[in-house]
């Protein structure tokens, strides 16, 4: 059996583990209630993830809730209650590694809308059902060795997959979304807010996952025994689903400058017509272009392809 490490080592970071856990879990609450009261049109695959991932995170609570009661509490005193597995090896890094990889595959489905790439959408749901396979692993080796001082020697190929996979889908996400929204702007003042804004919220929200994916791997391969790696390890699955809705919940934001923007029904283009008319009058055809704010992560519907498709013009003629 590994050396058994310093009581402050083990319940220290538990502590700060379930506080995140618990206030992460808050701002989700929120961010759901935001996202109801809202009333966004989106597709059922959209709202199927949405609270499918609140029903995952809200079992991830429970069980973790069981586990802090048992270790701290029932256990108070008795060391032995410290090294327990308990839900552990299901809360931390199966659902953890379930809501990463289903999080990830949404943002490969929106980048083939964006990029109508399939070589990168595929790329990025390869790597997130791997890190989410390698994360369901690690958890089962936790649950047949029960050996939690050993945790860090026994899972470290897998821990390494899960993690390091984690970080590079993250990255890759961030960049990819960063390049197609960039080249989204349209020249148009009120669009090219809108997307400047869904770009850095994307690299916000994907970086701190990031982060999160790698400082949890250092302190897991850097500091055997203890449980250091537990802080970030309860933050990365509430992370991701808080970015997630987020993302969703900026569409509130981006609807107000729109509507408050006298270019968010329609923005005209002069195209100046060589036809002359009977006075000999120049004619400029002016096309109102209807700005739906269905381009790159702004609305999610029914109809991917609704992206793409050319906005319809009501033209006028007049002379001048």
């Amino acid at each position: 059996m590994a050396d058994v490490p310093p009581t402050i080592q083990l319940t220290g970071p538990l502590v700060l583990g379930y506080q995140f856990n618990w206030g992460l879990y808050g701002v989700l609450a929120t961010q759901l209630y935001t996202y109801q009261q809202a009333g966004f049109r989106d597709s059922r695959l959209i709202k199927s993830i949405v609270y499918g991932v609140f029903v995952v995170e809200s079992l991830q609570l429970i069980m973790a809730t069981h586990d802090s009661f048992n270790t701290l509490a029932l256990g108070w005193g008795n060391f032995s209650d410290l090294l327990e597995v308990w839900f552990t090896w299901f809360d931390l890094p199966f659902l953890t590694g379930l809501t990463s990889a289903t999080i990830q595959c949404f943002y490969a489905w929106r980048l083939f809308v964006l990029s109508k790439s399939y070589v990168l959408a595929i790329t990025i749901a390869v790597i997130a059902l791997i890190q989410g396979a390698a994360a369901m692993a690690e958890g089962l080796q936790v649950f047949i060795s029960q050996n939690v001082p050993g945790t860090q020697t026994d899972t470290f190929k897998t821990t390494a997959v899960w993690l390091g996979g984690t970080a590079l889908c993250d990255i890759i996400i961030c960049c990819a979304m960063f390049y197609f929204l960039s080249k989204s702007r349209t020249g148009f003042r009120t669009t090219d807010s809108v997307l400047n804004m869904l770009i850095r919220i994307t690299i916000e929200t994907g970086m701190v996952t990031a982060v999160v994916a790698i400082i949890e791997l250092t302190l897991f391969l850097t500091f055997k025994h203890n449980f250091y790696h537990v802080v970030p390890a309860f933050m990365l699955s509430k992370l991701y689903s808080n970015s997630f809705l987020v993302l969703l919940n900026s569409r509130i934001i981006t609807s107000k400058r729109l509507t408050t923007s006298e270019t968010f029904q329609s923005h005209t283009e002069l195209s100046i017509s060589r036809e002359t008319n009977r006075t000999g009058g120049m004619k400029l055809d002016l096309a109102h272009r209807t700005f739906n704010d269905d381009i790159a992560m702004v609305t999610f519907s029914d109809n991917p392809n609704k992206t793409h498709q050319n906005p319809p013009h009501d033209r006028v003629l007049c002379d001048v």
